[in-house]
């Protein structure tokens, strides 16, 4: 048994389009692996939300706060509880992010393809989204979106940074987190040499350990050039937020399906061209005909 961890607050529009697409995933192509969804719903979640929670069709398990954790500490701390619970890895999707309907054949492929013993996490996602959908390469790069992120990894380099300390407040994590950068050096391999604290919430703590994991043990990322996932988060903690048009739910979902078929409405949405990361999934995905050839490790 294997984990499907799900953190969730108050984004219902994208959180049913990312229960949808799952969904599509799954009857497209059944994954080898037995999975229990793991959801992570924070204090104060809305009803509509909750709701989406209760009905998820799937084997589940929902762990409800009771009192506001907090981004970091939230993730984190479900983490904990996801890796304890599952044999090997936990597969990782946020509630603003679409999983592609042949998310779970590639996975599936990937596991077969490579083991722990040689990378840390397998991801689905390429910020180019470029060059041929059968390609893959050996990377050091993690994102928060619908990674697949092994136990080993998780144990060793993670665990131990799950702590009071780490997650109390921006002080401490930007502290760590420059701690790491003078202990392994301002290298090509680290990430933000010019500003070691930045992005020092979980998923850019992650995004340093791999780094960690890639220096001391020389295992990478695996990575596609081709998307899997598609990011549509118009707001949250590191956006300045926008506003879907819509009076009622449905109004507003409906509104949504539009928007996310193009970046530049995306980033209009949100307002912020602060990440480069709206993309569509490509259409080169329809033609895929399953096979992957690993091509390349990059060490940029």
């Amino acid at each position: 048994m294997n984990v499907i961890m799900r953190p969730v607050f108050n984004r219902p529009e994208m959180f049913f389009l990312s229960l949808e697409y799952e969904k599509q995933a799954r009857e497209y192509y059944k994954f080898s692996n037995d999975l229990i969804t793991l959801f992570i719903v924070e204090f104060g979640a809305d009803l509509k939300t909750l709701e989406l929670v209760d009905t998820y069709p799937y084997p589940k398990i929902i762990v409800k706060r009771a009192e506001k954790f907090g981004l970091s500490k939230n993730i984190l701390t479900g983490f904990l509880k996801a890796f304890d619970m599952t044999d090997n890895f936990v597969i990782y999707i946020e509630d603003d992010v679409l999983i592609h309907k042949t998310y779970f054949q590639y996975m599936d492929i990937l596991l077969r393809m490579f083991n722990d013993n040689e990378c840390t996490i397998l991801s689905p996602f390429n910020g180019d989204d470029d060059r041929s959908v059968n390609e893959l390469y050996k990377g050091h790069y993690y994102t928060a979106l619908a990674p697949l992120i092994y136990k080993n990894f998780f144990n060793k380099y993670i665990k131990p940074c799950i702590t009071e300390v780490y997650y109390k407040n921006f002080m401490t994590r930007d502290k760590f987190v420059r701690a790491l950068a003078k202990k392994y050096g301002y290298s090509s391999l680290y990430k933000y040499r010019d500003n070691p604290g930045a992005h020092n919430e979980q998923a850019g703590l992650i995004n340093k350990l791999v780094d960690v994991a890639l220096i001391e043990e020389g295992k990478h990322v695996i990575m596609p050039y081709v998307n899997r996932q598609q990011h549509i988060g118009y707001f949250g903690k590191n956006r300045p937020g926008g506003k879907l048009p819509g009076k009622t739910f449905e109004q507003r979902l409906s509104n949504l399906r539009e928007i996310i078929l193009s970046a530049d409405k995306m980033y209009e949405l949100s307002a912020t061209k602060q990440y480069n990361d709206y993309l569509a999934f490509s259409p080169k995905l329809e033609e895929w005909d399953g096979t992957l050839t690993l091509k390349e490790t990059s060490n940029g």
